[in-house]
């Protein structure tokens, strides 16, 4: 029997926020971008690397059956029965055919997740090959690249969207997606 969407499914199929789970090269590289970072006087906070495939399935079904708004602002919500099954997952997207009770746990779930942005089902986080992080700094950031060429960040804004700090990052291979404020990967998406 299939256990009820809700909140209780959060805690399960943990995700890491360790770059020792990220594959090899891109491990590497985030770390000695993150190495250069913190040298140079910036904060770095890793909120997420890898991602199970079963709960980034369960992340992106509750966006799904919330309701989520793509990049133009446009509201989409799929019923719960156009869920998909997962092997291992064994999670009653529909609660009987009660949609206002599934929309609800759906929603709840959207909570938990702490999510910002529609869940994807298959993503670098699931391949091993991205990192979510804050960055920020005050007053000078002073960072060595990859090809050891030195960077004197003075600009606006002292975070991971800076111009110039994206610009460094991608000498080590560690991409910036712009649309997604913490997201970093190996190919930028």
């Amino acid at each position: 029997m299939s256990e009820p969407s809700g909140a209780q499914w959060c805690s399960r199929f943990p995700g890491s926020a360790l770059t020792d789970d990220l594959l090899p090269d891109f491990r590497d590289a985030t770390r000695a971008f993150i190495s250069r970072m913190q040298g140079g006087g910036a904060h770095v906070s890793v909120a997420a690397t890898y991602r199970p495939p079963e709960r980034a399935y369960l992340m992106h079904w509750c966006c799904r059956i919330a309701g989520y708004k793509d990049k133009n602002g446009v509201l989409h919500i799929d019923p719960p029965s156009a869920a998909t099954s997962m092997a291992g997952v064994n999670i009653d997207w529909t609660h009987g055919d009660d949609t206002a009770a599934a929309k609800s746990a759906a929603q709840a779930m959207v909570t938990g997740y702490a999510i910002k942005y529609p869940a994807a089902l298959v993503s670098r986080h699931t391949q091993r090959r991205a990192i979510d992080m804050t960055i920020s700094w005050t007053g000078t950031l002073a960072i060595t690249d990859f090809n050891a060429a030195q960077h004197t960040i003075t600009t606006d804004p002292r975070d991971g969207s800076n111009p110039e700090l994206i610009k460094v990052g991608k000498t080590f291979g560690v991409i910036k997606l712009l649309s997604d404020p913490p997201h970093w990967s190996d190919d930028g998406h």
